[in-house]
C-alpha cells in the first residue's frame, strides 16, 4: 500500500478526508493548483436545526487564475464569528461540545 498522498486544501472537510490524514504516513496538501471556486477548499456544510447549513470563507477575486498557496481571505466581513455562531448554534447540545469549543474558539472567535 502506498502510505503517502495528495490533498487538496480543504475547509471543515467531509470526514473521509481526515479518514486519510490518519491512514497515510506522509500526507502532503496541494498548493500550487489552480484555485477552483465552489469546492472545499473554502466551503463547507454542517447540519443545522433546519438542515444543511452552508459556510464559505470569503476569498478576494481575482481576474485570472490563481493558485491555492497565493489565495488571500477576505476579512471584510466578520465569517469567522458568523461561523462560529453557526456551528455554535447546530451543535452546542452535542455530547462534548464543550472539549471541541475551547479548540474552535480559539480558531473562529
Amino acid at each position: 500500500m502506498n502510505k503517502t498522498i495528495l490533498l487538496s486544501t480543504a475547509y471543515l472537510a467531509p470526514i473521509q478526508y481526515y479518514s486519510k490524514l490518519v491512514k497515510y504516513k506522509k500526507v502532503f496538501i496541494e498548493l500550487h493548483e489552480n484555485f477552483p471556486k465552489q469546492t472545499y477548499r473554502n466551503r463547507c456544510k454542517i447540519y443545522a436545526a433546519n438542515g444543511e447549513l452552508s459556510l464559505s470563507i470569503p476569498v478576494k477575486k481575482k481576474d485570472v487564475k490563481v493558485k491555492t498557496k497565493d489565495i488571500l481571505i477576505d476579512y471584510d466581513t466578520n465569517w469567522r464569528k458568523l461561523h462560529w455562531k453557526s456551528i455554535e448554534s447546530a451543535y452546542r447540545s452535542s455530547p462534548f461540545f464543550e472539549f471541541y469549543q475551547i479548540i474552535n474558539c480559539e480558531l473562529f472567535c
